[in-house]
């Protein structure tokens, strides 16, 4: 038994109902689940019992994630609910329409090249997104008859254009990156060196760019392959499948590269890169 303020006995049961009724009036149930969404994803339908919260915006009828983290839903007493979703500790950056990332290219058919994308602007991305770059989105010429195996080779290093987002949304950003000395030779050389063996994607990694692949382009005069790889010309069964096990290329034209060290041309989809980038690479082969 309690003692009130007047002094009469009230039973403690009485005041923990009391006080947990108060409790569930002033606060919301607030739950946050294990589903992890990335800018432009489908989080709920809008309705009159479903709100927007913060990192989140609404359009076309829909709860969209503005942010890379876990959705977050608050439960309120009339009812209704409120999504929001919880950032990530890390950075998040995910590829947007229209952002120009560094890809390594993976594989290679007829109709287009499958690669991996390892950094956004000149921020390099702890693992990567898949992206794909269709026969007609090579170059702005002739499109149809551009030949994916004559354009790149696996391994090169490949600046492209994001124009679409195949999977939950496309996001669009009208942020830009931190600009420094030479950021296409710097962001260029740290990504190499960065994925010079292999690219290994995290969990993090599988998780935000697993549900989406991103459609590129290079159907422009700076995009193309800034980085390519001569094949080894004392192996011709490597040379007839084209393993990408020599050394650096050095641009010397729209469609051909050159290896300095056996002078054999090889044809790319040449992107227009600095000369600060030409020169590394030839000090690189002297060296």
């Amino acid at each position: 038994m309690e003692h009130n303020c007047h002094g009469l006995r009230v039973p403690f049961k009485r005041i923990r109902n009391d006080c947990r009724t108060r409790r569930q009036n002033s606060y919301s149930a607030q739950a946050l689940t294990s589903r992890i969404v990335v800018p432009g994803d489908l989080i709920s339908p809008l309705d009159v019992n479903k709100k927007s919260g913060p990192s989140t915006y609404c359009c076309s009828g829909n709860i969209l994630s503005s942010a890379f983290g876990y959705v977050k839903e608050e439960s309120h007493t009339d009812g209704s609910k409120t999504f929001s979703v919880v950032p990530l500790k890390t950075s998040g950056i995910v590829p947007y329409t229209g952002s120009i990332v560094l890809a390594k290219v993976s594989s290679i058919t007829r109709r287009f090249v499958r690669c991996d994308i390892v950094a956004i602007g000149e921020v390099c991305l702890a693992g990567p997104f898949k992206g794909l770059i269709r026969r007609e989105d090579i170059r702005a010429t002739q499109r149809d008859q551009a030949e994916p195996g004559c354009c790149f080779r696996p391994g090169d290093i490949v600046r492209a254009r994001v124009i679409n987002l195949l999977g939950p949304g496309a996001y669009t950003n009208t942020g830009s990156f931190m600009s420094s000395t030479s950021p296409q030779t710097l962001s260029t050389l740290l990504t190499t060196q960065a994925i010079s063996c292999s690219v290994a994607a995290t969990n993090d990694a599988n998780i935000s760019g697993s549900s989406s692949v991103c459609l590129l382009s290079t159907a422009e005069p700076d995009l193309g392959v800034v980085l390519g790889l001569g094949r080894s010309p004392d192996n011709s069964f490597l040379e007839l499948l084209g393993s990408t096990s020599g050394s650096p290329l050095v641009p010397v034209g729209w469609t051909e590269m050159l290896c300095p060290h056996t002078l054999t041309r090889y044809p790319r989809k040449v992107a227009r890169v600095p000369d600060e980038l030409i020169t590394q690479l030839i000090c690189a082969q002297i060296e």
